[in-house]
């Protein structure tokens, strides 16, 4: 174990209790201070979690505290904003909740991008998900060929209806909709799987009269590699985060693939059954409890101490902003989109 290295967080919303939790349970890291735009709700946090002092902006925490990296947790739209203030700032670690930019604003994720190189800083989206061990085994399972060359994705990310007003989901002008909240996760998903670059999208859209935001996007990405991938993000109806990889000789199944935090976990091999006159050879890989949250930190404080490299590389987050981009374009032109190489 090394010196502990010191954070900052910024947002002090229901997110950020994720953050501060795992950093509160981490030997060698701290929470030195915490800000928000609401400078009463940064004392409140700060207090419920010992954090010793409290500002009303990223400027104030950075001028105030020697910090080794930032945590982001703010509403979408303040995101690219703050990643870039700390970096300019000389803040050499950055790791920002998704989605880092709004959906549909991938050229602001790739002048992000550039800003994290020239200035030679970490910077990580918080696709959480990736960190748990079910899916690096998955990932894993999948490179390996253990279902095959891989033909066919889908991802389901629903959950049920929100009716308040005040959640940034239900907000645009806070980068609210389901792509932001959940879709993020559906394309690096289909990314991360498909095994190619994207080249293609179309996309159908739901919006809800009430709050005059998107509330489901039905989704197809195409692949160099002729692999299709299909999703949907829904925020009116069941709960479900699964995933579902189709081979040439099996599929592979992650009933609980984004959420994953405090519950046993598996994934289903489903191989072969083809017609009537085979049967279907199942095979579940369990998983003890584990949060994701937690092995993202760890992951982020080895970037900061320059052992490891980001398991979520800047390169991915951009290419899923660049597969927005065109699949929210569709829902406008009705057409299939080209995904910018």
């Amino acid at each position: 174990m090394g010196d502990v290295l010191s954070f900052g967080l910024v947002g002090c919303g229901s997110q950020s209790e994720q953050h501060a939790n795992v950093v509160e349970a981490t030997e060698d890291a701290e929470l030195v201070g915490c800000a928000d735009v609401d400078v009463e709700r940064a004392t409140e946090f700060s207090a419920e979690h010992d954090i010793p002092a409290a500002y009303g902006s990223l400027e104030e925490l950075i001028a105030s505290e020697s910090l080794d990296g930032v945590i982001i947790a703010a509403v979408p739209t303040a995101h690219p904003d703050l990643v870039t203030t700390a970096i300019k700032a000389g803040i050499g670690a950055v790791l920002c909740e998704k989605p880092m930019v709004v959906p549909g604003e991938a050229e602001r994720a790739r002048e992000l991008r550039s800003l994290a190189r020239d200035a030679d800083a970490v910077l990580v989206e918080g696709l959480m998900y990736r960190h748990h061990p079910q899916i690096r085994r998955a990932r894993s399972l999948v490179a390996e060929g253990k279902i095959g060359e891989v033909k066919y994705i889908h991802g389901q990310f629903s959950d049920y209806y929100n009716a308040d007003g005040d959640n940034w989901r239900n907000d645009a002008d806070l980068g609210g909709g389901s792509m932001g909240a959940k879709g993020c996760y559906m394309i690096d998903a289909c990314n991360v799987f498909a095994g190619a670059s994207p080249v293609e999208a179309v996309c159908r859209e739901t919006r809800d009269e009430e709050f005059d935001v998107e509330i489901g996007e039905t989704g197809t990405v195409v692949y160099e590699n002729g692999v299709t991938a299909q999703f949907e993000t829904n925020h009116r109806s069941v709960w479900r985060e699964e995933l579902k990889i189709c081979g040439t000789e099996g599929v592979l199944i992650v009933p609980h693939a984004i959420v994953t935090t405090s519950q046993p976990r598996e994934i289903e091999l489903q191989m072969g059954g083809a017609y009537e006159h085979e049967p279907r050879k199942h095979e579940v890989i369990e998983f003890d409890p584990v949060n994701s949250y937690a092995r993202q930190f760890e992951n982020f404080l080895a970037c900061v101490r320059g052992e490891e490299e980001p398991l979520v590389p800047i390169s991915d987050s951009v290419t899923n902003y660049e597969v927005a981009d065109a699949l929210l374009h569709s829902t406008e032109t009705d057409q299939v989109e080209q995904v910018p190489s």
